[in-house]
């Protein structure tokens, strides 16, 4: 911005040492042309800057009334800050078009040159011009929003945060559940392998007695079949006795 004033201040001068010297244009109607221009560049920043800071800061404050009918948490700090740059822009604003209007009219008196009073009185008429354009532009954008809510109905904030409120809890009442089923799920899968090893365990020591009482069994059959002979001969020997003794 600083860059683009100093170019075009010294385009101006160039083009006013032509017109000096090449055209015999005098240096007090140059003077007074670069007065008028400087005077309506001072005025648009004063028309846009301080204006625009200030309508900007009451915007917030008619926000934070909006916000806290909907039940809308807002710091009265907040709402304070704002309204205070509001006044300060309001007074800047106010101060610069008279003091402008001013320094013109002691500049016009004392130069002679009559225009430079309709610029003074053009000063002071702008001081009304952007209340009233912010006033017609804010009755538009308020009957806007009265159509767009008619249209379309606006939702109550505070119905929203409710349901938000709603779905945040029941998130983590989810996420709890969810831990507490992971929790018996590490426990489950303890207490399983802690199963499978007992049962590993129990397989390997039914084996080991299976193996030992086939062994015992199979000792027990040899040494039936050994006592299976013995008796055997000994019934024999019983009968042969048995017919000895018989009287012949």
């Amino acid at each position: 911005m600083k860059w683009w004033i100093f170019l075009v201040s010294l385009a101006f001068a160039v083009f006013a040492a032509w017109l000096t010297f090449h055209t015999g244009v005098a240096p007090s109607t140059l003077l007074a042309v670069l007065v008028g221009a400087i005077s309506l560049i001072w005025l648009l920043v004063l028309l846009t800057v301080p204006w625009n800071l200030y309508f900007s800061a009451r915007r917030v404050v008619h926000e934070t009334h909006l916000s806290r009918e909907r039940g809308i948490e807002v710091p009265q700090a907040r709402e304070d800050e704002a309204a205070e740059i509001a006044r300060r822009m309001l007074r800047f604003a106010v101060a610069g078009h008279l003091l402008s209007a001013a320094v013109i009219a002691v500049i016009t008196y004392f130069s002679g040159a009559q225009v430079g009073y309709y610029f003074a009185g053009f000063y002071l008429l702008a001081t009304a011009f952007r209340p009233a354009g912010s006033y017609m532009s804010h009755l538009r954008e308020r009957v806007s929003s009265l159509m767009e809510e008619l249209h379309y109905p606006r939702q109550d904030v505070a119905t929203l945060r409710g349901e938000v409120a709603a779905l945040t809890e029941a998130r983590t009442k989810l996420e709890e559940s969810v831990r507490d089923l992971d929790e018996k799920l590490g426990q489950t899968r303890a207490e399983l392998a802690a199963l499978r090893a007992d049962a590993e365990t129990g397989d390997h020591d039914l084996n080991r007695r299976i193996t030992q009482m086939t062994r015992r069994f199979d000792e027990t059959v040899d040494g039936l079949s050994d006592n299976q002979e013995l008796i055997s001969g000994l019934k024999a020997f019983l009968r042969l006795v048995r017919a000895e003794s018989s009287p012949s």
